[in-house]
C-alpha cells in the first residue's frame, strides 16, 4: 500500500507507536507485568493503539528490511528518533517476525503482558510467527495477530535488470549534466541550474524507489576528471542519508541541489591545481581552500534578482568547516553548522577519501575511511549523522569485490541490515575461480561449520 490517501494523523500516531512500542518492549525485558514502570509504558502503548483505532479503524505495525509501516504508511524516522527506529527494526528482525496487528485496542494490563512476553524473546534466537501467536494465545491475548516477515525482506536478494538499467541511466545523466555545467562555468558563461535541478529530481526519485541501486553505482570511475563523479556521488550519498533519517521529498530536493553544487567553487580554481599529480605546494593548497568562498559567489551571482537559495550557499561555504569549526575557510565569529552542511560534510569526506584523486593517488579502503570518520566524530563530523551514514553503506559499500571464506568471490550489492560487516553480495566466481552469474546471498548467514 502506498502513502497516498493516508491521513496526516496516521503518520504522527505512527511515530508515537514506534517510540512507545520499543519503550514497552524494553521495559518488558526488565519487569513483570504488574510492575509500575512497565504498566506506565504499557499504558502509553495502549493509548497510542486506541488513538490509531479511533482515527483509522485498525492498528497494524510491520517491519521490512529498513522500514517501519503503520497501517500501510511508511513511518520515516526523524533524526532525533533515529536510534529508536533502527532498534525496533533490529528487534523484529532478530526474532524473525514481520510485525503485529491488533483486532481491538488493548487494555493496559494486556499491553503490559504483551510487552513482557514479546520483549523477553530478544536474544533467544528465531521465533516462528505461529509459535509466538500460540504463546500470546496462552497468555490470553486473543486480539493480537503475529505477522510473518514482510515479502520485501524475503525478496531483497532479487535483481531487476530494468531497475538497474534505470539507475545507471540516472547516474550517468547526472554526471553528464554536472560535467556540462562545470565546464560551462569554466568557460565564463553564466551559471544555469535548470538542468541540474531536473537531474537532482531524478536522483531523488530513484533513491526513494530503491536507494541501494543508485548507491551501488557510486563506485563507477570511468571518467577523466573525478570532480564530476564526486559531485554526483556526494549528491547520491546525501539524498540517501536524508531519506534514511526521514526528510521529506521536498527537503531531499533541497539537500540534493546543495550536495551537487557543494564544489561549484572549484570551477574557479586553476585547472592545473585541480589536476596536479604531485603533492600540492602550500600556495596551491591555499588556492584550493578558497573554493568554498568561490562557490558562494557563484551561487549568489546566478540568483541576482531572485530568491537566494540559502541552503546551497551555506553548504558550499560550510562543507569543510567541521562541526567544531576547526576547518576552512577561517571564520571571524563562531557559528553552528547548517544541518545540510553536516550531512554533505560526511558524504564528501567518505567519497573523497575512497576515490583516487590527482592529489591523492592512494585512496584508503572503505573500512579504513569509516575508521577515520569515526575517530573524528564530534570534532569534524556529527556523531548521530555519522552513525546513520555507516548504517546506510555498511563497511563494504556496494560494488566492493570480496573474497569469501569459501574461496568464492562476490560483489557487494547492499549493506547488511543487522551487521554492517556482513553485507549482501552476488557470487561472481565459483570455488575453482570460474566466472559465474551467481545468486545474491546474505553474508550474515553461516553454514554448519560457522
Amino acid at each position: 500500500m502506498s502513502d497516498m490517501g493516508v491521513s496526516t494523523p496516521v503518520f504522527a500516531i505512527g511515530r508515537e507507536l514506534v517510540q512507545n512500542l520499543l519503550v514497552a518492549l524494553r521495559s518488558g525485558q526488565l519487569y513483570e507485568p504488574g510492575n509500575a514502570t512497565l504498566r506506565a509504558a504499557a499504558d502509553r502503548l495502549a493509548r497510542t493503539l486506541t488513538e490509531l483505532w479511533q482515527v483509522d479503524g485498525w492498528a497494524r505495525i510491520e517491519v521490512g528490511r529498513d522500514t517501519v509501516m503503520v497501517n500501510g504508511a511508511r513511518v520515516r524516522s526523524e533524526l532525533r528518533h533515529y536510534n529508536v527506529h533502527a532498534n525496533l527494526v533490529r528487534f523484529f528482525r532478530s526474532i524473525e517476525i514481520g510485525g503485529f496487528e491488533w483486532a481491538a485496542d488493548p487494555a493496559e494490563f494486556d499491553a503490559a503482558t504483551f510487552a513482557h512476553r514479546v520483549g523477553r524473546l530478544e536474544g533467544t534466537g528465531q521465533v516462528a510467527a505461529a509459535e509466538l501467536s500460540a504463546t500470546l494465545e496462552e497468555a490470553g491475548l486473543h486480539t493480537v495477530t503475529v505477522l510473518p516477515p514482510r515479502e520485501e525482506a524475503l525478496d531483497e536478494t532479487t535483481d531487476d535488470p530494468d531497475a538497474r538499467s534505470r539507475a545507471e541511466r540516472t547516474y550517468r545523466h547526472g554526471v553528464a549534466v554536472t560535467q556540462e555545467f562545470m565546464e560551462s562555468l569554466r568557460a565564463g558563461r553564466a551559471m544555469r541550474t535548470y538542468k541540474v535541478k531536473r537531474a537532482v529530481q531524478t536522483i531523488v526519485d530513484q533513491v526513494l524507489d530503491d536507494e541501494t541501486m543508485l548507491v551501488g553505482l557510486t563506485n563507477l570511475r570511468d571518467y577523466d576528471e573525478p570532480t564530476f563523479t564526486h559531485s554526483v556521488n556526494v549528491c547520491v550519498f546525501s539524498v540517501s542519508l536524508g531519506q534514511r533519517i526521514g526528510l521529506s521529498r521536498f527537503e531531499l530536493y533541497e539537500l540534493g541541489m546543495a550536495a551537487l553544487l557543494h564544489d561549484v567553487g572549484k570551477s574557479d580554481v586553476p585547472r592545473e591545481v585541480l589536476l596536479k599529480s604531485e603533492p600540492l605546494e602550500r600556495e596551491e593548497w591555499a588556492e584550493l581552500q578558497k573554493h568554498p568562498r568561490y562557490g558562494v559567489v557563484r551561487i549568489l551571482e546566478e540568483r541576482v534578482g531572485q530568491a537566494v537559495p540559502m541552503r546551497e550557499v551555506l553548504v558550499a561555504f560550510e562543507h569543510h568547516l567541521n562541526v567544531d569549526l576547526s576547518g576552512y575557510p577561517q571564520l571571524f565569529a563562531p557559528r553552528k553548522l547548517n544541518f545540510y552542511s553536516r550531512i554533505v560534510s560526511i558524504c564528501d569526506s567518505f567519497d573523497a577519501g575512497t576515490t583516487p584523486r590527482v592529489y591523492q593517488t592512494d585512496p584508503v579502503t572503505p573500512p579504513e575511511m569509516l575508521e577515520i570518520l569515526m575517530r573524528w566524530k564530534g570534532i569534524r563530523y556529527d556523531p548521530i549523522l555519522l552513525k546513520a551514514f555507516i548504517s546506510l553503506i555498511g563497511i563494504y559499500p556496494p560494488g566492493t569485490l570480496v573474497l569469501l571464506d569459501s574461496m568464492e568471490m562476490a560483489v557487494v550489492t547492499a549493506a547488511g541490515t543487522e551487521d554492517v560487516s556482513r553485507p549482501r553480495a552476488r557470487l561472481v566466481t565459483d570455488l575453482m575461480g570460474n566466472r559465474i552469474q551467481g545468486p545474491v546471498v546474505s553474508l550474515s548467514e553461516r553454514d554448519a561449520a560457522g
